[in-house]
């Protein structure tokens, strides 16, 4: 929507529509919010899928990256926003986060915890984090990389329409065997379709 056709409703569904879905909303982290989030980033199930190694960190540690991905001093820093339920369930965090300005460029973290894995809240946080990024901070490009073996986030990001665009050959090393870890991305001019 051009310029000319803003105006103030039009502008207002705009910034509800792009926080809010039908099934989850995007909202600042709150303290509250840390507690869980750390016990879901140190859990070895995610961690595997994560991490080059399965290693829990102390809490604080991962409370400090979760504030510091959340800072949201405009797009400075980038972004991270908790991903809830509508009824304000927490169920996970996602951010865009090395936010590199003169590239217009960052990298995507997303992190679904507990039973609602599987649940297909990634797919859309994944599709409104996105959009945020190269409608409100004006990204050219979101790029992430993730584990060969994470056939889930490589269905999630794929059907996000990120390209698998390179592979760190053997990066990381699991249960004995070393892996590939695939890099993804996603530009502006694929998203908006020019």
């Amino acid at each position: 929507m051009g310029s000319d056709n803003w105006n103030t409703e039009n502008a207002q569904d705009y910034g509800i529509n792009l926080l809010i879905s039908d099934t989850i909303r995007l909202r600042e982290l709150q303290d509250d919010d840390l507690p869980i989030l750390t016990q879901w980033w140190n859990s070895p199930e995610f961690m595997a899928l994560q991490g080059n190694i399965v290693l829990p960190h102390p809490g604080i540690e991962a409370a400090s990256l979760f504030k510091s991905w959340s800072l949201n001093r405009g797009t400075k820093d980038g972004v991270g926003l908790s991903v809830t339920l509508p009824d304000d369930t927490l169920i996970g965090h996602t951010a865009l986060y090395n936010f590199n300005a003169p590239a217009r460029s960052a990298e995507l973290m997303l992190m679904i915890g507990g039973s609602n894995v599987g649940q297909g809240y990634g797919t859309v946080a994944t599709k409104m984090i996105v959009d945020f990024g190269f409608r409100e901070m004006g990204l050219n490009r979101i790029g992430l990389g993730i584990w060969a073996y994470n056939e889930r986030a490589l269905r999630t990001f794929s059907r996000a329409g990120f390209r698998e665009e390179g592979r760190h050959r053997q990066a990381g090393f699991h249960d004995g065997a070393f892996h590939d870890r695939i890099l993804m991305s996603l530009l502006a001019e694929e998203y908006f379709g020019n």
